[in-house]
């Protein structure tokens, strides 16, 4: 009798140790650092991943390469650079969670009358075509080598400091010169002769950028906010105190981004 308990004991324990191993490990997945949120709040946004924060998109890249994490989390624009440019990467084609964003500018609250003046430019570039155009040439039809941006300077008039990450290629790209370039900056570019103000792009990381702002570093940042029509996710999520935003002036789905092979060790 005592050995038909023992070996009762020992089946309940090898079981009980399968069933524990068995229940399904969370995908880590890489993405830039969300400045109102922890990375277990923002888990919690997405089922069945453990959400790792960057400060910048090269650790993130590193993190990948070594095997750290499963995924990096970015933008389909972002994504379609990423994987035209090295065949090491390749688009979570099973990703089940759809999330977008809008792309904005942010600033203090307290500029007000930048912030209507970016507005304004805003919806005459959507009203005259000129915002559909930027994205079909910088993001639908986008070039694998990066085109250059000019940011005519106007005699005389007033100069707005603009940080720039360069952790969003094509879209907020920096060049190993120093120069930026990419969707942003033609976006931007745009504007400053619209609303007649110099543009200094001043390059800073993005875990710093409200820092840079919200002390008067840099006077406007580009950012993303959630779509006034998602209900799932909190409008401040990544929108610190004293940050205002602009009207959104493009929309991007959020995907993952994976090692085109599985020699990562996962």
């Amino acid at each position: 009798m005592r050995k038909i308990f023992l070996l009762l004991l020992m089946i309940l324990t090898v079981s009980g140790c399968g069933s524990s191993e068995d229940k399904p490990q969370p995908v880590k997945v890489g993405t830039l650092t969300q400045l109102n949120t922890s990375p277990e709040q923002a888990s919690k946004l997405v089922e069945g991943s453990e959400l790792n924060f960057y400060d910048n998109f090269n650790s993130m890249q590193m993190a990948l390469s070594a095997g750290n994490i499963n995924s990096i989390q970015t933008y389909g624009s972002v994504a379609k650079y990423m994987t035209a440019n090295n065949t090491d990467y390749k688009i979570d084609e099973g990703q089940t969670v759809s999330l977008v964003d809008d792309f904005c500018c942010a600033m203090r609250e307290d500029d007000v009358d930048l912030r209507n003046a970016f507005n304004a430019a805003i919806e005459a570039m959507k009203a005259d075509g000129t915002l559909d155009a930027l994205i079909d040439k910088y993001v639908t039809h986008f070039n694998e080598n990066p085109i250059a941006v000019e940011i005519v300077h106007i005699d005389g008039a007033e100069t707005i400091r603009v940080g720039i990450t360069g952790d969003l290629p094509m879209l907020d790209f920096v060049l190993a010169d120093g120069k930026p370039v990419g969707f942003n900056t033609a976006v931007l570019a745009e504007i400053s002769k619209r609303i007649g103000k110099n543009i200094e792009l001043v390059q800073i990381e993005s875990a710093a950028r409200a820092a840079a702002l919200t002390s008067g570093h840099v006077d406007v940042v580009f950012w993303v906010v959630v779509p006034a029509d998602d209900s799932n996710r909190p409008k401040d999520f990544d929108k610190p105190e004293g940050v205002a935003v602009t009207d959104p002036y493009y929309q991007d789905v959020v995907v993952n981004v994976n090692l085109s092979s599985l020699s990562a060790g996962f």
